[in-house]
């Protein structure tokens, strides 16, 4: 059976020429007119995911999307806000909207959106990627090595510069950086930077490192290790990984995963 989309649009010409194009591509379309006509649909079955104007009689756009918001079994549909306005658009981004489109509504416009949408909502389902950023090669190949054997997918960088534009394009489930980076982005400054983003909200980050002796040889050394990794976790990293060994490295990363 072909997904469901419900569109809940006031313009029926419009809708009906989206409708068209969405069925032709075998999608199952309802058409709601205002807010609660999409609520009641909502709550009478399962629908793969919503496009909905903002302005609409009896029932808007932001109380349908508070009201399915605040409701768990209906929270994690995919919606797609109908606006050409730039208010509404910046205040739905502050609720955590990430998927818009312009008005008028353009049934090709649609269908590519709709089919981009679901198919990034399968992949968050199926979500194994992990991404590592690492100063040591041989670290960074080992950790990869051991991620590979438990059935993730595993993307490697030398370069944060790489590795954050790879995080945004990916949104992994988790990330990897080592506080012993070399360069002029220092480690919490990348975490703080990644999580700036809204899609990257659900990615965890931890932090880690692997010295030795000659690394941090006096006190001033351990000080300013702790020091980064305080910081590292004050911007917003999940955890942090002591001292990375092979032995104990999947037993600190493996809840991640489950």
């Amino acid at each position: 059976m072909g997904k469901r989309v419900l569109i809940a649009d006031d313009e029926p010409t419009v809708v009906a020429l989206a409708r068209n194009k969405l069925e032709e591509r075998g999608y199952i379309v309802d058409i709601a007119r205002n807010g609660k006509e999409a609520w009641d649909i909502i709550n009478a079955r399962p629908i793969d995911i919503l496009i909905t104007d903002v302005v609409m009689p009896v029932m808007d756009g932001v109380d349908l999307y508070k009201e399915i918001k605040k409701t768990p079994r209906l929270a994690d549909i995919p919606i797609v806000i109908i606006t050409d306005s730039r208010i509404f658009r910046e205040s739905f981004q502050t609720l955590g909207v990430e998927h818009f489109l312009p008005k008028p509504l353009d049934p090709d416009k649609l269908l590519f959106k709709v089919e981009t949408v679901l198919a990034k909502a399968a992949l968050g389902r199926k979500n194994n990627q992990v991404l590592i950023l690492g100063s040591n090669e041989a670290m960074v190949n080992d950790m990869s090595r051991i991620l590979t054997e438990q059935m993730l997918v595993v993307g490697k960088s030398l370069d944060p510069i790489d590795f954050i534009h790879n995080c945004l394009v990916l949104t992994p489930r988790v990330i990897l950086v080592d506080i012993l980076l070399k360069g002029d982005i220092a480690p919490a400054e990348l975490v703080r930077a990644l999580k700036v983003f809204a899609r990257m909200r659900d990615s965890k980050i931890v932090v880690y490192t692997k010295f030795s002796s000659e690394d941090i040889g006096n006190a001033e050394g351990i000080e300013q290790l702790r020091q980064i990794k305080n910081e590292c976790l004050e911007a917003g990293a999940d955890r942090y990984i002591g001292r990375y060994t092979p032995a104990t490295f999947w037993e600190s990363v493996k809840e991640f995963f489950f």
